[in-house]
This record gives structure tokens, C-alpha cells and sequence, in this order.
């Protein structure tokens, strides 16, 4: 994995893709740090074995739920609730401009 990977997020910014963002977040919903390794790994060799460069956000996103599922359904939910949160908030702000 000598590439480096980017993401297309959803203000159409682009960013260099970092594992250890979605390890931060998965952890403080509820996984443990072995189990946040686990996820980043199998989310990562997904990203790189991708054409696509830049990733979109909402891919990375709906993967990581995907095995988050398999991981912990509790964590799951939480996780989709702050992503339902985060959308919100990002629609009132750009309802702001």
C-alpha cells in the first residue's frame, strides 16, 4: 500500500485518506482498540485494492458501517447516529449560506 489514497469528501474538498481518523471514531463509539485495528485493516485493504483515487466519503462511510455491523450492532447504531447528526448539521449550515 504505497499509494497514497484520497477522499473525495462531501464539500468536494479532497484529503489524503488516514485510517487512523476512522480508528478514532469507531473507538469512541464503543470498539476496542484491537477490534479498531481489525476495522481500519479491512477497511484499508478495501480502499487500496479500489480503481477509484480519489474515494468517495460516502463509500469509505458505508463500508466501515458494513463491518462495524459485523463487529458490534450496538457500535453500529451509535455510529450511524453520529453520521446522521453530522449530516444534519453540515445541511443547516450550508442552509446558512
Amino acid at each position: 500500500m504505497t499509494d497514497k489514497k484520497q477522499v473525495l469528501k462531501l464539500d468536494g474538498s479532497i484529503e489524503v485518506f488516514d485510517p487512523q481518523k476512522i480508528k478514532r471514531v469507531v473507538c469512541a463509539a464503543g470498539l476496542t482498540n484491537e477490534q479498531g485495528e481489525k476495522l481500519i485493516a479491512t477497511v484499508s485493504d478495501f480502499i487500496y485494492s479500489m480503481g477509484e483515487n480519489p474515494v468517495s466519503s460516502e463509500i469509505i462511510r458505508d463500508k466501515v458501517y458494513e463491518e462495524l455491523k459485523k463487529a458490534s450492532s450496538y457500535t453500529a447504531g451509535l455510529f450511524a447516529w453520529y453520521e446522521k447528526t453530522k449530516e444534519k448539521n453540515n445541511n443547516l449550515q450550508l442552509s446558512k449560506i
